[in-house]
C-alpha cells in the first residue's frame, strides 16, 4: 500500500517539476541574471528531471502492463496486483455477476428443456421464415424424424393445411388446425409470437386426439346400435300388446302373443345388462374384490344353467379338464364362461357339440370353447369382438343375440391383464381361447 501512495505522489510531483522548471529558469534569466552558465545548469537540470520522470514512467507502465498480461480472465479467483488492485477488484465482482446470470440463464433452459421433452403434447418454435429454432421429442415423434432443428417447415411436412396455418400465423392470425399424420389425429394450435409490432416467429402445438376421436365415434355408434337393437324388441313388444288391449287379437292367439312378449321383454333386459355391464368397464366402475375361485366348480354351473337351451338345440355341451384354482372376480368370470358357451350353443348346428376346455399353462389358466357350428368367415373374424357387431344378422334375430356377448369377454380378459384369441373356419366350427394369470 506504501509503495502504491508513494507511486501517486511522486510520479506527479516529478512531472509537475519537470514542466515548471523551464518557466522557472526563463524568469530567473530574463529579469536576474545574465550568466548563461545558470541557463545552462537549469536546461541540464530540467532534462535529468524529464529522464528520470520518464524511466519511472516506462517501469511503472511496464509493471502495470506485465501485470494486465498475467490476469487470466478464466481462473476463479484473480490474484491482486498493487497496479491492478482497482481494476481487478471490478473485474472480480463483475465476473461474480456474469457467473449468476449464466448460472440463472443456465437453470431456466434446463428447466424448460426438462418441462418441454416431458410433455406428451408435441411443441415446435419457429422464426419468421418457418426455420424451426427448437422441437420436443414428442414432435419427432409425430414427423417420424430424429432431428428437425434448423430446417424449414417446409422440409418437416408438406400438409397444406398446416402450411395454411402457418402463412395465417406468420400475418398475426392464430390457427387451429385438424391435423393427421402417421394413422394418429391432432389438434394443432398455431400462434404468432410477437415482437412489439413485428411477428419473430410462431409457436406450434399438438394435441394427439386420437383415442377423444375413436371414442366419441364409438360413442355415436354405441348410442345408434342401442336405439336400433331396443327399437325392435319395443317395436314387436307395443304391436302385440296393443292388438291384445284393443281387441283385435283371437283369444287363441292371446297365449301365443303373451310368450313372444315375454321373451322380447327377456331379451330387452338382457340387453340393458349387458349395455350397463359396457358401461361399468367404461366407467370403471367394476363391483366386487378378486377372491379365489375353483374354476372348475364354476364352468359346471354355468354349463348345468344352459342345459335347458342346450337340449332345444340338441346340442352335447361337455366340460374336460381338472380342478384348477385362480384369483379374480367371480361375477366377471362367470359372465365369462356363460357368454363363451351360450354363443357356442347358440350358433350351433342341430345335434352339434360344444366343449370347454379348462387348462393350467406357465402359471396361466387357458380357458377353451370349441363348438362345432356355423364357424365365421374369415374377413369378419377382426371384428367379432366389436359391440353389436353379428356376421348373420337375421340369424342372432332368430337366437336372440344382442351382439355383445363377446365384446363382454374381451373386456373382462383385458380386466384381469388376459388375452383373448379366436379360430374359426367357415361350416366348421370355431374356438376361443382365454388365457388369464392365475
Amino acid at each position: 500500500m506504501k509503495r502504491r501512495i508513494f507511486r501517486m505522489v511522486f510520479v506527479p510531483l516529478v512531472l509537475g517539476t519537470g514542466l515548471l522548471l523551464p518557466a522557472v529558469c526563463f524568469i530567473f534569466y530574463k529579469y536576474t541574471v545574465t550568466n548563461t552558465a545558470i541557463l545552462y545548469a537549469a536546461i541540464l537540470a530540467v532534462l535529468s528531471v524529464l529522464f528520470v520522470a520518464g524511466v519511472i514512467a516506462r517501469r511503472l507502465t511496464r509493471a502495470i502492463v506485465d501485470s494486465a498480461d498475467k490476469v487470466d480472465f478464466e481462473d476463479e479467483v484473480f490474484p491482486d496486483y498493487d497496479e491492478l488492485y482497482g481494476f481487478t477488484r471490478k473485474m472480480k465482482r463483475q465476473k461474480q455477476a456474469w457467473n449468476r446470470q449464466l448460472e440463472e440463464l443456465e437453470n431456466r433452459a434446463n428447466t424448460f428443456r426438462t418441462i418441454t421433452e416431458n410433455m406428451k403434447e408435441g411443441l415446435i418454435l419457429a422464426d419468421k421464415n418457418g426455420t424451426i429454432l427448437s422441437a420436443n421429442h414428442s414432435a419427432l415423434e409425430i414427423f417420424q424424424e430424429t432431428d428437425i432443428v434448423d430446417k424449414n417447415i417446409l422440409y418437416v411436412c408438406r400438409d397444406m393445411d398446416l402450411l395454411n396455418g402457418m402463412r395465417r400465423c406468420f400475418q398475426g392470425e392464430p390457427s387451429e388446425i385438424l391435423f393427421k399424420r402417421g394413422g394418429r389425429q391432432y389438434n394443432s394450435f398455431l400462434n404468432p409470437v410477437h415482437n412489439g409490432e413485428e411477428i419473430s416467429g410462431a409457436i406450434l402445438l399438438f394435441l394427439d386426439t386420437t383415442e377423444k376421436f375413436k371414442s366419441e365415434k364409438q360413442r355415436k355408434e354405441f348410442s345408434a346400435n342401442v336405439s336400433h337393437e331396443l327399437k325392435t324388441p319395443l317395436t314387436t313388444i307395443s304391436a302385440l300388446s296393443e292388438m291384445i288391449g284393443t281387441g283385435m287379437a283371437q283369444q287363441a292367439d292371446i297365449e301365443g302373443f303373451a310368450l313372444k312378449i315375454n321373451a322380447q321383454t327377456k331379451r330387452l333386459i338382457h340387453m340393458i345388462d349387458d349395455i350397463i355391464r359396457l358401461s361399468e368397464f367404461d366407467e370403471g366402475n367394476i363391483a366386487g374384490e378378486f377372491t379365489s375361485i375353483d374354476l372348475y366348480v364354476l364352468a359346471e354351473a354355468v354349463i348345468s344353467s344352459l342345459q335347458d337351451q342346450a337340449r332345444e338345440k340338441r346340442v352335447t355341451v361337455r366340460l374336460e379338464g381338472e380342478p384348477l384354482r385362480i384369483t379374480a372376480n367371480e361375477r366377471m368370470i362367470d359372465e365369462l364362461l356363460f357368454n363363451l358357451v351360450e354363443n357356442a350353443v347358440k350358433y350351433n348346428k342341430e345335434d352339434g357339440k360344444v366343449t370347454l376346455y379348462l387348462t393350467e399353462e406357465e402359471g396361466c389358466c387357458k380357458i377353451s370353447v370349441a363348438d362345432t357350428g356355423i364357424g365365421i368367415p374369415k374377413r369378419y373374424q377382426s371384428r367379432v369382438f366389436e359391440r353389436f357387431y353379428r356376421v348373420d344378422k337375421s340369424r342372432s334375430q332368430k337366437t336372440g343375440g344382442t351382439g355383445l356377448g363377446l365384446s363382454i369377454v374381451k373386456h373382462v380378459v383385458e380386466y384381469h391383464r388376459g388375452s383373448v384369441e379366436m379360430e374359426s373356419e367357415e361350416g366348421v366350427g370355431t374356438t376361443i381361447t382365454c388365457v388369464l394369470p392365475k
